[in-house]
């Protein structure tokens, strides 16, 4: 009954936050012209108008494929590279600076240098996906090993535990939470970064979309995009992290 009472309670502060956020968006509607802010209905007629094509569903499958594939990369590179780092002290040493170098690059650096490099299309933009989620990835897997309890691995090694048992006893489960808590925060900033790459460096996406309806100052098309990328955000949040998330902490509790 109190576990159903706090989600009750729970869910009623969302909402209770999802109102404020349209309320103060309405309220700014009123007080600015239409060219600076759409209002919510104006905004939802635009995105029903682009729903209405093909316009929508293409450029929002263009944008997922480009975040997903380069979100993978991105985040198999940095996991594998924070297990290494977490359990060998040199490696760890060795990818500071790099992981130094890959955090501090502001995203339109990285975004700008990848055009020039490989020019416009589908690769620029995965590139920068992979490049900006890589150390976030890395970051959480790493802290992940280190905040392991230090008795289980002796315990392991005690047992004669093999490197691969555990790993897979040991490591893998305690850092669960925290590489889906890392997954979780580079999607966000990947969903950021592979827009930002669309506008600098893409001929079509959300990011090109937006772009091009801001030269056009169609503001109620643009806030429609906005709309379409927090909807996608929030598919992959709730019918993809979320779900592995539940999955992983259940496998994690039944290997302890």
């Amino acid at each position: 009954m109190a576990s159903t009472s706090h989600r009750l309670n729970r869910v009623i502060w969302i909402l209770a936050g999802v109102a404020a956020i349209l309320i103060g968006w309405q309220l700014l509607s009123l007080f600015l012209p239409p060219v600076y802010v759409a209002s919510p209905a104006a905004s939802l007629r635009a995105l029903g108008r682009l729903a209405w094509g093909s316009t929508l569903w293409i450029q929002v499958l263009i944008t997922l494929k480009r975040l997903v594939v380069g979100l993978a990369v991105g985040a198999a590179g940095g996991w594998a590279l924070g297990i290494a780092s977490g359990l060998y002290a040199r490696v760890r040493a060795f990818l500071e600076p790099i992981r130094w170098v890959g955090m501090t690059i502001p995203v339109v650096i990285v975004a700008g240098l990848a055009a020039l490099w490989f020019g416009l299309g589908d690769f620029t933009v995965m590139v920068v996906v992979g490049l900006i989620v890589l150390p976030t990835m890395f970051v959480n897997t790493v802290e992940g090993i280190r905040a392991i309890d230090r008795d289980l691995v002796e315990m392991g090694r005690v047992f004669r535990f093999s490197r691969r048992l555990l790993l897979r006893e040991v490591y893998l489960p305690g850092i669960a939470s925290p590489s889906i808590a890392g997954l979780t925060l580079a999607t966000g900033i990947g969903i950021r970064a592979v827009v930002l790459a669309e506008v600098l460096g893409a001929a079509s996406g959300i990011g090109h979309a937006f772009s091009r309806a801001s030269s056009w100052l169609e503001t109620d098309v643009m806030f429609a995009w906005i709309i379409a990328l927090l909807a996608l955000m929030a598919l992959i949040e709730f019918g993809v992290l979320r779900p592995v998330r539940r999955r992983a902490l259940r496998w994690r509790k039944a290997e302890q």
